[in-house]
């Protein structure tokens, strides 16, 4: 069976930063190699709740559109659930923000292995709490090189 991975909305926003910074580049180019190798079964990734009401902020149209495409990868589909939001309230309390919460709870609901973010501080927030959480919160590079086994 293969590894569950829940990308939150940073990640399939990241094609649409600015591509002239090389950790941008090299962040885009994870998540596109991530989405790829769910799509070969090498991993399943999983779309949530949270997806849905992240991407609906979106005021841009194409962004929201090519975010929804990303997700169209996830083939574990997690519902709504007052479980997760429970959760979500209690990893709140930790300091994390809502929609991070909510992203984080619905990761732990559908098993996933690792929750993969472009942001920092939710990075650096799930190292800082990962004894509370049943997540590993990491960044796409360091997913990809760990799923890679460190080649290339």
């Amino acid at each position: 069976m293969s590894d569950i991975v829940y990308m939150d909305v940073c990640c399939l926003k990241r094609p649409f930063d600015d591509q002239r910074s090389t950790r941008i580049q090299l962040e885009t180019a994870a998540v596109a190699a991530l989405v790829d190798h769910a799509e070969r079964e090498g991993i399943r990734l999983v779309r949530s709740p949270a997806h849905a009401v992240e991407n609906a902020r979106n005021p841009r149209e194409d962004r929201r559109l090519a975010a929804s495409i990303w997700l169209g990868a996830a083939r574990l589909e997690i519902p709504f659930s007052e479980k997760a939001v429970a959760r979500a309230r209690q990893i709140e309390g930790l300091g994390f923000g809502v929609l991070d919460a909510l992203h984080t709870a619905y990761a732990e609901e559908a098993g996933a292995r690792w929750l993969v973010t472009t942001d920092d501080r939710l990075v650096a927030s799930g190292q800082r709490h990962r004894d509370a959480l049943r997540v590993e919160i990491t960044n796409p590079i360091r997913l990809l090189e760990s799923l890679r086994g460190g080649r290339e």
